[in-house]
């Protein structure tokens, strides 16, 4: 009797004790559900600067993509053109007025002096006073030339505006631009010690960025005219190809099979033999369809590109020559120094005394830089293509490239 009251005493305590750890195994896992919504709800500075930082690097991720893209590289040259003429103009503006300030107080002075001798000289003489003249216009000549020297520039003096100063919003500009292509005209340069180490600065950061979105934009520029080429202009040499090719087909698969009728083709029935002659009309159909032409193989040939140069050279050299009055000859040789990045700087658009309009002038020769240099690498892309498949042509009609799957 006692080891039975023993025996069920032993399971009634092994059942309380698998009930107490189930119920604390409940009671864990509701706390750590707690602990986990409370986390989630609250939390901690560490979870809080690791979303952040994830966040941070997604962002710059995306930026990184953006910028390097085609589309972002043109905006980004877009964005450093107009910050440099910002910080140039802001640089040099102060010292173009300070330096014409000076020339102007020398000239009303050499006026004066002028006036002051000649009246109080009791008797003109010629040559006293033209000796007394000369002395002082020399004088003022010297200090002209001092300023110039010190960046002055006076090719519109007198002038009213924002047109008769050198480092306007237009000129920084041009300046910024014609530093980042290299072009440097040299009518208008920097005189202060900041605007010397802004610009030698702003040409290491710019110039590599110039070249990497003209290699971009060349090449698909250089994409895009291939496909009007050979969509627009070839379209009509592709269907006589196409025609001419399914007469070859039609008569070579005719001279395969024979007309006169052997044995063999009598005692084939008439449904399979038209069913061939189905199959094989619409094979050669199907395959002088797709003989179509892929543009990205389609190479344009060298006087087309160098007709599309000359085209673009002859209407920068009206424009220009009608706004400035140049001749013809004067504003083909500006647009093929700008073009070829060559920047002598003898002919600038706006510099002569005469101008007028002259801020609209230098940003639409900013624009005609900008689009003929990218109008350059496109011809230059095309005509490298157009070389390499004449020397592979040549390679392989000697035999010394063996290349069976030659386009």
């Amino acid at each position: 009797m006692s080891l039975l009251y023993y025996r069920s005493f032993n399971e009634i305590v092994d059942v309380v004790r698998q009930r107490v750890t189930v119920r604390n195994q409940r009671r864990n896992e509701l706390l750590r559900q707690q602990q986990k919504q409370s986390a989630a709800q609250h939390p901690t500075n560490q979870s809080l600067h690791s979303q952040r930082m994830a966040k941070c690097k997604n962002c710059c991720k995306s930026l990184t993509t953006f910028i390097f893209s085609r589309v972002g590289l043109c905006l980004l040259v877009v964005a450093y053109a107009f910050g440099g003429g910002v910080v140039f103009q802001f640089l040099e503006g102060p010292h173009e007025g300070t330096a014409t300030e000076v020339v102007q107080r020398r000239l009303h002075i050499t006026v004066e002096k002028l006036f002051n001798t000649s009246e109080h000289a009791r008797v003109l003489y010629q040559a006293n006073w033209t000796s007394m003249a000369r002395r002082i216009l020399e004088e003022y000549q010297q200090e002209l030339v001092r300023q110039t020297k010190r960046g002055y520039q006076g090719e519109r003096f007198g002038t009213d505006g924002d047109d008769a100063k050198q480092w306007n919003f237009a000129g920084a500009i041009l300046y910024a631009i014609t530093v980042i292509t290299t072009i440097g005209y040299g009518h208008i340069t920097c005189k202060t010690p900041y605007g010397k180490i802004v610009t030698m600065i702003y040409a290491i950061f710019g110039i590599p960025l110039m070249l990497l979105c003209l290699a971009n934009i060349g090449s698909t520029m250089a994409d895009a005219f291939r496909f009007i080429y050979c969509h627009v202009c070839c379209s009509y040499c592709n269907m006589v190809k196409k025609r001419r090719n399914l007469r070859a087909l039609q008569s070579v698969e005719l001279s395969h099979n024979p007309a006169s009728g052997s044995a063999t083709s009598e005692s084939l029935p008439a449904l399979s033999s038209n069913t061939t002659e189905g199959q094989s009309s619409t094979n050669v159909v199907e395959f002088v369809d797709n003989f179509s032409m892929d543009y990205r193989k389609t190479t344009i040939p060298i006087s087309v590109t160098l007709s599309l140069l000359s085209s673009y050279l002859i209407l920068g050299a009206i424009l220009f020559s009608e706004w400035e009055g140049w001749r013809f000859l004067d504003g083909a040789y500006f647009c093929f120094v700008t073009l070829a990045t060559i920047g002598l700087g003898d002919l600038v658009p706006g510099k002569s005394i005469t101008s007028t309009q002259v801020e609209g002038k230098l940003v639409i020769c900013a624009l005609y830089v900008l689009f003929g240099l990218s109008l350059m690498a496109m011809c230059f892309n095309l005509m490298q293509e157009e070389v390499r498949a004449k020397f592979r042509r040549l390679g392989n009609k000697l035999g010394i490239i063996d290349d069976p799957n030659f386009w």
